[in-house]
Order: structure tokens, then C-alpha cells, then sequence
């Protein structure tokens, strides 16, 4: 017989990893944004913004529905006659502020550019942060939404920051409309990043705490940690991928991006910037990160027009 004492440990040790568990998740799924009006200010304070060329620029603000329910907000920058589409997918807690940078960079290559809010972020709808679970089939709405504008024949391609980047690599292996994907500082596999975080910042090597906390995801959401992996099926990946790094990167290891580089067959290109933290490649060299960005758009141009060959 178990001692009454023993047994009322076990089930306060019990009740203890559940409340853990539940607040863990919570924190996870709900990190503390940074607002979108604070967002646009701090661009501005970085020089990632001209306030002036944002008000002059030509744009329309967007809103569409999302496959579950939410609203997704975007901010689209025309061209005249253009017949490409970048979509730029911004990291955790920001908006799309973050991605105006990259906006001129398109646009003299004759591209659209839509930059897009995360669910959770900005002035997008949902709950919570599912770190690219929801958000890559959030980048597919917004495919469907630009095909239906401008035709089935668009030419569109995706460019992401860290979770951005994670989203949109795990929505260029399921559609083959994505003819580009620029990843910018992703992480490869969702729960070993939370393995590392874990080690890092607390100290910790207790991996059963994350299981238990997927555990407690999957059972309030329907999914689970190992179902976020870029790095899965990369190697069956026929889509193009310009892979891009910070080499100061402390917050996803660098040999994230350089195994998944290793994974990828065919088309692939690798850019790591020194001195760059995590997702800070293109302000560090913004030079350089346009060359090899233009160099991986005019590759791509090859390949799609070799494509086009071996059809006839």
C-alpha cells in the first residue's frame, strides 16, 4: 500500500507539471507583441523607414479572409505593368513594418510587392502564434487572393524572416505556384530550436518538459511541434531557395540554415553575412544582400525559362 504522504506527493508533483504546462504553452503561443504603431516608429528610428517615401509611395492596404475564420492584413506596392509578386513574411512579434526595407529592392526589379501581418500580429486577426502551422496556409490565401487579381499565370515568389522564412519554406514545399523562396535566418526544426532555447536561456536540459508542453498543445489545438520541421521533405523540394544567415545569429544557430542548405536538392543558393545577428543580414550589408538577391532572381529567371524549353 502506498503511503498517504507519498501518494499526496505525487499528485501535487502531478498538478504542478500540468499548471506548468498550461502556463508554458500559454507564453509560448502568446508572446508579448510589439504594436503595429510601435513597429512603424521603431523602422523609422532604425532607418529602415523614410517616412517620407512611405507617405509619397503608392500602396492599398488589404484585407482578406484567412482559411479559419480570421482576417489577414496586408499592405500591397504596385508597379506599373508588373507581372511578378513578392510576398515578405515578417519575423515573431513585429509586423510588417519590418519588411517595408525590401520593398524598393523588388520594385525596380518590375515586382509587386505585398508585405503581409502574421496572424496574431499586426492588424491580422487570430489568438495565437502558431509559429508557420497556420501561418504557411495564411501565405497560401494570400496566393489564391492574387491569382484571382491578376490570373493564374502570376509569377510570384516569397521572401521571410525567421518565422516568416520557416512559413514560407514550409508552404514552398506544398505549392509548386511558389516559384521562389528567399529564407531569411529560419530555423530548421520548431521543437529542436525549443530544445536549444531551453539550454540556453534557463539553464535547462529537461526535454520532457517540452514534450509535455507539446503534449498540452496538441491537445487545445490540434497540432504539435514536430509538425513545424522546414527541414522535412526539403530534399523533394523542386522550388528554388536562396538560403540567407547572420553569422552572429544567437538566437538560431547558423547550422540550422547550413543543414538545411545540405538537405536541399537542386536549385540552391547560400548567402551568410558576417557580423549579422538573427534576422539583421540585409540592415548589416544591405549592398551585398541585394546583389545576391538579384543574382538568385535572375538564376531563377533561367530556370523558369528552361522550364518553359523542356514543355514544348
Amino acid at each position: 500500500m502506498i503511503p498517504q504522504w507519498l501518494l499526496y506527493s505525487i499528485m501535487t508533483c502531478i498538478s504542478a507539471c500540468v499548471v506548468f504546462a498550461f502556463i508554458a504553452s500559454w507564453l509560448l503561443l502568446s508572446p508579448r507583441r510589439v504594436s503595429y504603431e510601435k513597429t512603424f516608429k521603431i523602422g523609422i528610428q532604425r532607418g529602415e523607414i523614410d517616412e517620407r517615401t512611405f507617405n509619397s509611395i503608392k500602396k492599398e492596404e488589404l484585407f482578406i479572409p484567412s482559411y479559419y475564420g480570421y482576417k489577414l492584413h496586408g499592405m500591397f506596392f504596385p508597379v506599373e505593368n508588373g507581372k511578378k509578386v513578392v510576398i515578405i513574411a515578417h519575423g515573431i512579434t513585429w509586423s510588417l513594418f519590418g519588411s517595408f526595407k525590401y520593398v524598393k529592392m523588388f520594385q525596380k526589379r518590375g515586382f509587386h510587392v505585398l508585405l503581409c501581418d502574421h496572424r496574431y500580429h499586426g492588424l491580422s486577426g487570430g489568438k495565437y502564434t502558431s509559429y508557420g502551422f497556420y501561418e504557411k496556409d495564411d501565405l497560401k490565401a494570400w496566393i489564391d487572393y492574387l491569382e484571382k487579381r491578376f490570373g493564374g499565370n502570376t509569377f510570384i515568389g516569397l521572401l521571410g524572416e525567421s518565422l516568416g522564412a520557416a512559413s514560407a519554406l514550409e508552404l514552398s514545399k506544398r505549392d509548386r505556384r511558389v516559384k521562389f523562396c528567399i529564407a531569411d535566418c529560419s530555423f530548421s526544426d520548431f521543437q529542436s530550436l525549443l530544445r536549444i532555447r531551453l539550454k540556453m536561456d534557463f539553464k535547462l536540459g529537461i526535454y520532457p518538459l517540452i514534450d509535455f508542453v507539446n503534449f498540452i498543445v496538441k491537445l487545445k489545438h490540434g497540432w504539435s511541434f514536430p509538425d513545424i520541421s522546414p527541414i522535412k521533405g526539403l530534399e523533394k523540394t523542386k522550388t528554388p531557395i536562396l538560403f540567407i544567415h547572420g553569422k552572429e545569429d544567437t538566437f538560431i544557430p547558423l547550422d540550422m540554415t547550413l543543414e538545411m542548405f545540405r538537405r536541399k536538392a537542386g536549385t540552391k543558393k547560400l548567402y551568410l553575412v558576417p557580423k549579422a545577428g538573427h534576422a539583421e543580414a540585409f540592415n548589416t550589408d544591405p549592398a551585398g544582400y541585394e546583389k545576391k538577391v538579384i543574382e538568385f532572381i535572375q538564376m531563377i529567371d533561367q530556370f523558369v525559362s528552361s522550364e518553359k524549353m523542356k514543355s514544348y
